[in-house]
């Protein structure tokens, strides 16, 4: 069956079906492949790329998997990064967001069976703070950049300077008035106080 010419209406809707995200039951990980429906994809199951690319995941399982893991976690970890820094989310709202790029890794295809263990995982890492509610689990963000962590660290010593030169100012002016107080008790002379005219 030829394909749909350019500029016809079979042709533009094909590519708008094709834009937009589609079933994950009908998305290859190995082959970062999207089936329109259950007949497609049960035609690339039988393809010959499809066969050659699972001999290849057969032959390392635990290797593939563990990079499509990582690939997952650290998508997941950029979006929370970037999006809500070190807000309290809801692990499930951020998960959409990432899921919202059409070429993110799918969950199915790492080691964690679900949100609730990747979490979890997380939380084991010491990536995120993790509380579960009756609402979900929610994850907080915990900042490791070490440009970040020093300018914060920088800050803070030097709030710290400022105020112990206030409080070491303080008592050298207490210091002064206690001292020009006694040596105008020994000089016995009281000190007038005139106001200005201004």
């Amino acid at each position: 069956m030829p394909k749909a010419e350019k500029g016809t209406p079979k042709d533009i809707a094909n590519r708008m079906k094709a834009k937009g995200l589609q079933k994950l039951k009908f998305y290859c990980q190995m082959c970062a492949k999207q089936c329109r429906d259950e007949n497609g994809f049960k035609c690339h199951m039988t393809s010959d790329s499809h066969l050659r690319q699972m001999k290849i995941f057969r032959d390392n399982a635990g290797g593939m998997m563990d990079s499509f893991s990582k690939e997952f976690e650290v998508g997941y970890m950029e979006t929370l990064r970037r999006r809500h820094g070190t807000q309290r989310m809801n692990a499930n709202n951020v998960y959409q967001e990432v899921i919202q790029d059409k070429h993110h890794v799918h969950m199915n295809s790492t080691k964690w069976a679900s949100l609730s263990d990747f979490v979890q995982y997380l939380g084991k890492k010491g990536l995120c703070v993790v509380e579960e509610t009756e609402r979900g689990w929610y994850v907080t963000y915990i900042e490791r950049d070490p440009a970040l962590l020093a300018r914060q660290d920088a800050l803070k010593k030097k709030t710290d300077a400022d105020r112990r030169e206030e409080r070491l100012a303080g008592e050298r002016r207490e210091t002064l008035r206690l001292e020009a107080a006694r040596a105008l008790d020994r000089a016995g002379c009281a000190v007038e106080r005139k106001a200005s005219e201004i």
